[in-house]
């Protein structure tokens, strides 16, 4: 390969994550350690089955699949590059309940499972709203990082250890402002 053809190769794939920032609003953010370790704690002990909603580069996704092995976890990701380095890192960490689907969690038809986790835009956290409040079963567990969802009521509102975050936990069925 030349030097011109891994400039040109890099330059399109910055301008591709650029693309689909602008379009979804949003920039990949790789999450720490640290940070993991505190919203995997908050999943209750007997969740079958979790989503991790802009799953972006794996990092939550495969970290739960490993320290939880009862629990089938998909990550789900629209963006193409952040998507296909989580798919090269998932076969290497070789997690048989792990499942990386590309796609806009808006327009999936599938059940999120027991607990949804994400970390997204403020922006989108609307549509977060509005497609859990349809697909989710009553019981079901919603962790947001950062950001609350508009028009939901918190059961939980914790201030992370590993950063200035909060983590917003929601119980479906009890996420409605009285």
């Amino acid at each position: 390969m030349t030097d011109l053809s891994i400039l040109v190769f890099v330059v399109s794939i910055a301008a591709l994550i650029a693309v689909y920032a602008i379009r979804l609003k949003a920039v990949p953010m790789p999450s720490l350690a640290a940070a993991r370790a505190e919203i995997i704690a908050y999943v209750p002990g007997d969740t079958k089955t979790l989503s991790d909603f802009g799953s972006g580069w794996g990092d939550l996704a495969i970290d739960i699949a490993r320290h939880r092995p009862d629990i089938n976890v998909t990550g789900i990701e629209l963006s193409p590059v952040p998507y296909a380095i989580s798919r090269m890192r998932a076969i290497l960490a070789g997690r048989p309940n792990l499942t990386l689907i590309r796609g806009d969690f808006r327009t999936l038809d599938r059940d999120p499972g027991d607990v949804v986790v994400c970390f997204l835009d403020p922006r989108i956290m609307g549509d977060v709203g509005d497609v859990l409040g349809q697909r989710m079963r009553a019981g079901s567990i919603v962790i947001s990082r950062a950001f609350a969802i508009p028009g939901w009521q918190a059961f939980g509102d914790v201030p992370m250890t590993s950063g200035s975050d909060h983590l917003y936990l929601y119980r479906i069925g009890r996420h409605k402002a009285a």
